[in-house]
């Protein structure tokens, strides 16, 4: 695999929006979606074997939602970068969620492009 391709996990409740952000990911040169993953039990499954450099994880699902699987993931894997997915912008305080290792909030109906950007940014530090 090429040392210069950020390997994504995608994980989201909705199969629509987590299928689409996948393929729109796929399209990206240099990024490579390694798995996607329907609730918080199977993307800390997924992440734990797959181990991305970079987990895109939705907020609210039901089961384990995403933001207690996030805490797992760092945990066990602190050096996979971690995005909060919600279409609620007011629902994290983005500061406390920083706080928690968790390395930003994206926005599901924000633009592709600046997901990329903020995915790149995160991975070249």
């Amino acid at each position: 695999m090429d040392a210069g391709v950020i390997r994504v996990l995608v994980v989201d409740d909705n199969a629509e929006y987590r299928r689409r952000l996948a393929k729109l990911l796929k399209l990206q040169g240099g990024l490579e979606v390694v798995g996607e993953a329907a609730d918080g039990r199977e993307g800390i499954q997924i992440a734990l074997a797959v181990r991305p450099d970079v987990i895109l994880i939705d907020f609210r699902m039901a089961g384990l939602d995403g933001f207690s699987a996030a805490r797992t993931i760092v945990r066990d894997l602190p050096d996979t970068k971690i995005f909060i997915l919600t279409a609620y912008p007011g629902a994290l305080d983005p500061t406390k969620v920083r706080s928690r290792g968790i390395h930003g909030l994206l926005i599901k109906d924000q633009p592709v492009a600046e997901i990329v950007e903020a995915i790149r940014k995160t991975s070249v530090a």
